[in-house]
């Protein structure tokens, strides 16, 4: 059972691109590709909903049972966390989110990762970023 709460980064900037989101962690200088499932799940977390209730809308969204997306999400999540792109914490606000018009075929949610440009946006001085205030820091 997932129990944690997360909320995004306020350390990250990310942008919507269609069925993609890309996402910059300003500290880190990595920046990440997000499609299909990773991108609803990422659309549901900007929501609010809790991992249940992210469960419960990725069941609406693909032709999947709920029991199988446990591991998966599970394992997604953790990998959000790890690279800094979410933290526990309660959303302000919980938006909700269009019904799907049709349910789709699921596959794994993937973190597509890039450290490629990891040494020039440590170069630029927006990299000073906090992990709790974001950017830019308040002297």
């Amino acid at each position: 059972m997932i129990v944690n709460q997360y909320i995004i980064s306020p350390a990250i900037v990310c942008e919507n691109f269609d069925n993609e989101v890309i996402i910059v962690n300003m500290s880190r200088g990595h920046y990440y590709s997000l499609r299909d499932a990773s991108f609803t799940i990422w659309q549901g977390l900007a929501a609010g909903l809790s991992p249940e209730n992210l469960l419960a809308y990725l069941t609406t969204t693909y032709t999947v049972e709920e029991n199988a997306l446990h591991q998966p999400l599970r394992y997604f999540l953790d990998q959000l966390a790890m690279e800094g792109l979410i933290i526990e914490g309660t959303p302000a606000q919980v938006d909700t989110l269009p019904a799907p018009e049709n349910r789709q075929a699921f596959t794994s949610p993937t973190l597509e990762i890039y450290t490629d440009m990891a040494d020039l946006l440590a170069l630029d001085p927006i990299h000073d970023v906090s992990p709790v205030e974001g950017w830019p820091i308040k002297k």
